[in-house]
């Protein structure tokens, strides 16, 4: 079942009404968020965050990661990350349909977690206040890693998706790799028909984001198709012109 909340119970709200002289940024999360706790797959399904800018001035690409973190010894893992190419001031954006499988992060052992999320979790963005970009989500995650699965040996690749989502001229997609791989990505429409490419191409471990051009694509359903070898994953997202 799906749990929704509209508060975070650590973290900053927007404020209204707050005037500055110079263009300024402050990035913190929204105050609405909803996910769908993992089940025997490990799989948190469907996290909708609010991204917000609570300054005057626009915040150029920066990450926002998602974490377990361990109240009784304080250990946190970074389990996803979804980049933002940018935000304007005294705005938000959100961030949906996002799907995070935890075995794809190395080293988490079982336990009860709290789930949180984390603005400019990589430090690009200069802001007035860096204290306010991180809250935990109410709820608790219960975590047991899947039969087979060596924490030391994760699945090499996971595709976050892309944004904004639904998409209109341009949108990035992003993915994470935990260890070098020839990657593959591919738009294809409801009937299964391949689109485009967007990447064929060997890239190193880590985050990565691609710009993809959305200006020639109907408004509609698609999917991002994400191949590695024998491996792959695929993202649904929509282009509303």
């Amino acid at each position: 079942m799906k749990t929704t909340f509209t508060k975070f119970l650590m973290g900053a709200m927007m404020v209204a009404g707050t005037i500055t002289v110079n263009a300024q940024t402050d990035l913190v999360p929204g105050i609405n968020y909803s996910y769908t706790p993992p089940a025997s797959d490990n799989v948190i399904n469907d996290i909708t965050v609010d991204v917000c800018n609570n300054d005057n001035g626009a915040a150029g690409s920066f990450d926002v990661a998602m974490y377990l973190y361990d109240q009784a010894t304080t250990n946190y893992w970074i389990i996803g990350t979804f980049n933002v190419p940018s935000l304007s001031g005294s705005a938000c954006n959100t961030i949906s349909n996002w799907d995070i499988d935890i075995d794809n992060t190395s080293g988490i052992p079982a336990g009860t977690y709290r789930l949180g999320v984390w603005v400019d979790s990589n430090s690009d963005v200069t802001e007035t206040d860096e204290n306010n970009n991180a809250g935990l989500l109410s709820g608790n995650i219960n975590y047991t890693p899947a039969t087979g699965i060596s924490n030391q040996q994760p699945i090499h690749f996971n595709l976050t998706g892309n944004f904004p989502n639904p998409a209109n001229d341009e949108s990035r997609v992003s993915f994470s790799l935990t260890k070098p791989a020839m990657i593959l990505l591919e738009v294809y429409d409801l009937s299964g028909k391949k689109i485009s490419e967007i990447a064929n191409d060997q890239f190193p471990a880590g985050q990565h984001s691609i710009q993809m051009n959305c200006s020639k694509l109907e408004a509609g359903i698609y999917f991002i198709r994400m191949s590695s070898g024998i491996n792959s994953v695929t993202r649904k997202f929509s282009v509303a012109h």
